[in-house]
């Protein structure tokens, strides 16, 4: 028998595995509608006929643990993913008449810890404050490639840009590969001495060769409250990103045009700083960091953002008023409002918002539309 205190306790264990199949029309060649009458053009992607299914392995360990007659309780888990022959459309040079191809990529493995903490700290009879933590870290690692990629496996690659999302072993599915600017072995940057560049900083990764970052953030977390008095409630969710670079090509194509906030600085006070050394030639310094085939380490920011995500508050009619409809249970008139703020952010645009959130171009902005901020009112009647 358990203590009076703990309400609840389970451990669990469990392992599964699951398949996945990709989108229709890529094991053979098929025409589609094209824009001219009586006339069909050809997929971009080039159709694999032999490709298998993905399969990923996982096995998961957890505890449920509940005090105080449900007043505190924690939930613990603890994961490992593995899928092979992940399924994937890389890029291919456009010569070929394809822009990229379906092919199976090799095994991946993702484990991680997931914590959540929910709690009621204050209960009377007219009030009540209900919170809920979570917190969850994954540790993502390229264990083997399809045979014959000793170099690594384009994810995704914009061309004509500088920068790529390569997987290599050892590595991690976001790690983003670009051009960034000379270092001696105390990893100070190196500066031109001679010729039109003189005082300008050494720039190396021609063809998306150094590795400049990783989108993935180091741990995620959300703290979400409930505060009850009578009829009236009240609830907001603050959620935080820690970790992980993100790419503004947008702000790289800005600087190098001039029409960005910081070069209108730049040219006023008539040099730029980088890391301390200063730079009186403005415009060579932008021509050869801005662009989007320019310096990507100089337009790699830190994703670290928290923000107030989620706000509401309700109100609930009286009982007494339904008893006199004969009709109504209940009725709950809400304001609801999303992506309020942030209380901070480092990067010139929301980390959330990129070009994509699956396995390729991870991390990256490309003129983005703003994050949009919302507000509502919702009515929810029961009968």
């Amino acid at each position: 028998r358990l203590p009076e205190q703990i309400s609840f306790a389970k451990l669990r264990a469990s392992w599964a595995q699951v398949g996945n199949d990709t989108d229709p029309y890529k094991t053979a060649k098929y025409y589609n509608t094209s824009a001219f009458p009586g006339s069909a053009s050809v997929s971009p992607t080039l159709y694999n006929a032999r490709f298998k299914p993905e399969i990923s392995n996982s096995i998961e360990v957890g505890l449920d643990w509940r005090m105080f007659k449900q007043r505190f309780g924690l939930d613990l888990a603890f994961y490992n993913n593995i899928t092979r022959n992940q399924i994937l459309d890389v890029p291919m040079d456009q010569t070929t008449g394809y822009t990229k191809a379906t092919m199976n990529s090799g095994k991946v493995r993702n484990r991680g810890i997931e914590l959540q903490l929910d709690g009621t700290p204050v209960k009377t009879k007219n009030f009540t404050w209900n919170s809920t933590f979570t917190w969850a870290k994954n540790y993502n690692k390229v264990l083997s490639l399809a045979a014959g990629l000793t170099d690594g496996q384009t994810i995704a690659y914009t061309g004509g840009t500088n920068c790529a999302l390569i997987a290599k072993v050892g590595g991690s599915i976001g790690d983003i590969y670009g051009k960034a600017f000379v270092r001696d072995a105390s990893g100070n940057i190196v500066y031109e001495t001679e010729g039109s560049n003189a005082g300008l900083p050494k720039i190396e990764g021609d063809g998306n060769t150094v590795k400049v970052g990783n989108s993935n953030p180091k741990f995620q977390m959300g703290w979400n409250h409930t505060l009850s008095y009578k009829d009236i409630s009240l609830y907001f969710l603050v959620d935080c990103r820690y970790g992980g670079k993100v790419l503004s090509q947008t702000q790289a194509d800005m600087d190098l045009y001039g029409v960005s906030e910081v070069t209108a600085q730049a040219r006023d006070e008539g040099y730029v700083m980088l890391e301390g050394h200063r730079i009186d030639n403005v415009k060579g310094f932008y021509k050869i960091v801005g662009g989007r085939a320019g310096t990507t380490e100089y337009y790699m920011y830190d994703a670290t953002n928290i923000r107030l995500r989620e706000l509401s508050l309700s109100y609930q009619l009286p009982a007494s008023w339904m008893e006199k409809s004969k009709v109504l249970k209940k009725v709950q008139l809400s304001f609801i409002a999303r992506n309020l703020f942030f209380f901070y952010k480092k990067a010139p645009f929301d980390p959330d918002l990129v070009l994509s959130t699956g396995n390729d171009n991870q991390g990256i902005d490309v003129y983005g539309m703003p994050t949009t901020r919302s507000w509502g009112f919702s009515l929810k009647c029961e009968f």
